[in-house]
């Protein structure tokens, strides 16, 4: 099975990467080309129903990262897939680019409002999803910073306020963040994720030095994350951290 699966699976693939890729790259006639010759891959496809996984998990990055490059082809190609397979196949895939839209809304007139104004020290964006039409995603806790934890009650007022009855759950793992930093050589901005964000807030605090059982309790992010983020601040290739000892494993000693 997991023969047969593998040309679904990269079929889904390769139309991630043409979706990422830069809109200079390929004019649209050549985008529409190359989606027509993918269609007829997919017809001859026996796992549809693991393209479809690949491909409704790709999107979702893409769209809730900013990824794509080009909206209109990210269209033409589910509207080709409806047409070869009917509504159903594409009716989730079509609700992802609705709720994309409808968040667009909602912020424009989140950003008029009195809770929005009392949100002074970053900017807020938020997608509100559909839950069943995206992938699932498994909630996660966190101590988020103080600023980060009003503009998250802020928002939760205003679209509670909107819409008696829903129920709002955070899904930190997706969020994502463009940090600030002051670094001896000058000024960067990072692009990291939640957790890494909420990880270097803590080094406003005038406190250079934490170690990993610390910031577990400070961040509340699971052991496991916690690890992976830390490793990813301060052993990859760009390292906005320093680690004692220096290694590649984060160990519980380390500071």
């Amino acid at each position: 099975n997991r023969r047969h699966n593998k040309p679904a699976e990269l079929v889904a693939k390769y139309l991630d990467q043409l979706m990422k890729s830069k809109k200079s790259d390929l004019s649209e006639p050549d985008v529409e080309g190359i989606l027509d010759e993918l269609l007829v891959i997919f017809r001859y496809l026996q796992g549809k129903d693991v393209f479809e996984a690949f491909y409704k998990k790709d999107l979702a990055k893409r769209l809730l990262l900013g990824k794509t490059s080009d909206y209109d082809a990210e269209r033409t190609m589910i509207s080709k897939l409806k047409a070869e397979c009917g509504a159903a196949f594409t009716q989730k895939l079509e609700s992802m680019f609705k709720d994309i839209d409808l968040s667009r809304d909602l912020m424009r007139n989140f950003r008029q409002t009195r809770e929005y104004d009392s949100i002074v020290s970053l900017e807020l964006t938020v997608q509100v999803l559909t839950m069943g039409a995206w992938p699932d995603y498994t909630p996660s806790e966190i101590l988020l910073p103080a600023e980060l934890a009003r503009a998250q009650t802020a928002f939760a007022q205003f679209y509670l306020g909107m819409f008696s009855g829903r129920k709002l759950q955070w899904q930190h793992a997706l969020s994502h963040c463009s940090v600030r930093a002051t670094f001896p050589g000058g000024v960067k901005f990072l692009e990291v994720s939640l957790y890494q964000a909420v990880v270097l807030a803590l080094f406003n605090d005038d406190r250079p030095t934490w170690a990993l059982r610390e910031l577990r309790e400070a961040t509340g992010i699971a052991d496991a994350e916690l690890r992976r983020t830390l490793q990813s601040l301060a052993c990859a290739k760009v390292r906005p951290l320093r680690k004692h000892p220096k290694s590649k494993e984060i160990n519980d000693d380390d500071t």
